[in-house]
């Protein structure tokens, strides 16, 4: 038996949980898909799958026909990539799970840059900011901000998430810029607010250590978004994320201000499946995302950079 193309699908079915996702993850139907199975279960005499209009459930020889497709599959693919990266030329799809803030502000204006460099990789990008399953979603990595949760996954930190204060230039005419977080008080302060309805309190380094300040904002946005565009349109002030100004930043469209108070920021991580081998495609868009943070996210000047990770720690089981 030579049906490839049916186990691939039998094990995106079972990894999906369901045909109809199988088929999006796919490009097929769910009844081309279904259709797969069943051709694969007659190839074999052996049913694989208890159906029902609910769920899908594996019999006991579809789970050990599962375990052992899924790890030929895993090795023929990583034999394929192994043989892409030694030939420096990574190719096919990379699907990439992140957030709507660091994608549309950070990551999306620059994606020709990225396209110039693999003009291979054929990038799907999952934007949500609510975390997702990488294997449910069939998703190869994802960014992540802030602190993980543990699982079975493996983390890199490519960064951090630097906060800066800024303001449009017509704002800075009108009202002046602050020198110091007690000057805060004094001006129209646009803040971010959770969904949760908690506004975020703006962070700050300081050579006593890091210090969370509440602030009396003038307009409370739940759209990170939003909140640049409103500081933009020269409605108030903000901290954000230096990463997710850069564009309003070098267009002139915004200004920093209390540029001798700094703030380190979350750190940012990658997160992938376990693998044995890294695939071409996500050390790829792990080498450029890095270099977009360092050039857009540069370090704190006043203090001290944290100590670098030492090699054998940069790869640690982490949460999506």
């Amino acid at each position: 038996m030579e049906d490839f193309s049916a186990i691939s699908t039998f094990v995106r079915v079972v990894e999906a949980k369901s045909f109809a996702a199988a088929a999006a993850q796919l490009g097929m139907t769910p009844s081309g898909v279904s259709r797969a199975v069943s051709r694969l279960e007659a190839q074999l005499g052996a049913r694989l799958l208890f159906r029902s209009t609910r769920s899908l459930r594996l019999t006991d020889d579809g789970a050990s026909f599962h375990a052992r497709c899924k790890e030929i599959l895993a090795d023929l693919t990583e034999a394929t990539e192994a043989l892409n990266y030694s030939n420096r030329k990574p190719t096919g799809k990379l699907r990439v799970g992140i957030s709507l803030s660091v994608g549309r502000a950070a990551v999306i204006p620059r994606l020709a840059e990225f396209e110039r460099r693999y003009p291979d990789i054929r990038l799907e990008l999952s934007m949500s900011d609510i975390p997702m399953d990488l294997n449910g979603e069939g998703l190869d990595c994802a960014i992540r901000v802030g602190q993980l949760e543990d699982s079975s996954l493996i983390a890199r930190k490519i960064g951090y998430l630097r906060n800066v204060v800024c303001a449009s230039p017509d704002y800075l005419r009108r009202h002046g810029a602050p020198r110091s977080i007690e000057d805060l008080k004094d001006h129209r302060c646009i803040n971010y607010v959770y969904p949760n309805g908690r506004p975020r309190r703006w962070q700050f380094d300081t050579p006593g250590g890091s210090v969370e300040v509440d602030i009396d904002a003038h307009m409370l946005i739940n759209d990170g978004e939003s909140v640049i565009q409103a500081v933009v349109a020269g409605l108030g002030i903000t901290q954000v994320p230096r990463m997710l100004a850069a564009c309003m930043l070098e267009k002139g469209l915004l200004e920093l201000v209390m540029t001798e108070t700094k703030s380190t920021g979350k750190p940012v991580w990658i997160v992938y499946p376990q693998k044995k081998h890294l695939s071409a495609r996500v050390q790829a868009f792990i080498e450029w995302v890095r270099e977009l943070f360092e050039r857009t996210n540069e370090a704190p000047a006043h203090f001290k950079r944290p100590p670098p990770v030492a090699e054998a720690a940069v790869e640690e089981s982490a949460g999506a």
